[in-house]
């Protein structure tokens, strides 16, 4: 009797809550933490190589390097904050109740 309700219990529990703060399992079999890491690597990687490759073209294409850096702060600023609002919303809960 009791091994059955606790059976119910964790099938329950299955697709309740999903985030990068709870390790319970995704619907679809994936670990939500699993998922949530590589998103987070993906999202910080793919930013950190766009500010890269743009500071590359504003190097070639502008000849007085000071200027050229100059030029990509507020690229710089932009991508800090579209990277940590990125990973907000990833952190944030897509089913909450069943």
């Amino acid at each position: 009797m009791k091994r059955a309700a606790s059976r119910r219990r964790r099938s329950r529990h299955r697709c309740v809550s999903w985030s990068a703060s709870d390790g319970r399992p995704a619907c679809g079999g994936c670990y939500a933490r699993a998922v949530s890491t590589i998103a987070f690597a993906a999202i910080v990687t793919g930013r950190i190589g766009a500010v890269y490759l743009s500071h590359r073209v504003a190097l070639n294409t502008n000849p007085d390097r000071r200027a050229a850096f100059r030029s990509q702060w507020p690229m710089v600023v932009l991508m800090v904050c579209y990277t940590m609002t990125s990973l907000w919303i990833i952190a944030q809960p897509i089913v909450t109740t069943r």
